[in-house]
């Protein structure tokens, strides 16, 4: 999995591309938990490379979601495929996550 990080305003971007596997999850889950670590707490995921995620990386984006919000930020995903969305529905995850088609619409509703 390979994760770019770029920052617009105060807001943290990342891209994902690849598959956000068990090795993959330990990939994220170290690069949000640092970014969180430094007070990073506006995010948006760009997802749109991400065509399958496990129950690890789920896990990771429930836990930086709550850690961004009790600090006064959030966690913003950005273009999931119909797989990865078909996923958060069923466990019930796009009744919590703000979803966008854009990373800039994310951006913007900051």
């Amino acid at each position: 999995m390979q994760i770019i990080e770029s920052t617009q305003n105060d807001i943290t971007i990342f891209t994902l591309e690849g598959r956000i596997d068990t090795e993959g999850a330990v990939n994220m889950d170290l690069t949000l938990q640092d970014a969180v670590d430094a007070g990073k707490h506006k995010m948006v995921l760009d997802m749109a490379g991400v065509r399958y995620i496990s129950s690890a990386g789920l896990r990771t984006l429930a836990d930086v979601l709550t850690k961004n919000r009790d600090a006064g930020g959030d966690l913003k995903l950005v273009s999931l495929n119909s797989k990865v969305m078909r996923v958060f529905s069923i466990i019930g995850f796009d009744n919590f996550f703000s979803i966008y088609d854009s990373v800039q619409d994310a951006v913007d509703d900051f």
